[in-house]
């Protein structure tokens, strides 16, 4: 018989968001703001890698258009995570406890093992309105697994 606090599986599967392109646009051109006041010459140099980050966040994060984005994540009730990313491959992995959880932002970091991790930032505009309250509420409820990482280091000892 299952538990009443057991909670069913949550999906999420974020649509484009405006305010994610705003704020990788405007970060990435305060950053190249900043490198141009700098006095001499390597400011050039300097630039190359901010526009180049500047298409890796729009490519993987805004458009979701590379291979390795995250077209949907499912919150099992166990509490482990169902990754699909936009290749097909599904993954398992589980919540870190440096996810952050505000009103305008949820990031999820997620990770398998100690090598592969992932964010997925979600403003309010990538989510239903119901479906990220509901996100945002288990989130507080159930926390970010941080007390299943320190048990398993506890029992590692």
């Amino acid at each position: 018989m299952a538990s009443h606090r057991e909670q069913p599986p949550l999906l999420i599967q974020p649509r484009f968001s405006r305010r994610l392109a705003a704020f990788v646009a405007l970060t990435h051109l305060l950053a190249a703001a900043a490198i141009l006041a700098l006095p001499g010459a390597a400011w050039l140099l300097l630039l190359i890698p901010v526009g180049l980050s500047l298409t890796y966040q729009f490519y993987v994060r805004v458009l979701g258009r590379a291979p390795w984005s995250i077209r949907a994540a499912t919150w099992q009730a166990d509490g482990t995570w169902t990754i699909v990313l936009l290749s097909g491959t599904e993954t398992e992995a589980r919540l870190a406890p440096s996810t952050f959880v505000s009103v305008p932002l949820v990031v999820l970091n997620l990770r398998r093992g100690y090598v592969r991790r992932w964010a997925l930032p979600l403003f309010a505009d990538a989510l239903d309105r119901e479906q990220l309250r509901r996100l945002r509420q288990r989130l507080r409820i159930e926390g970010t697994g941080q007390h299943r990482d320190i048990d398993q280091v506890e029992h590692a000892a």
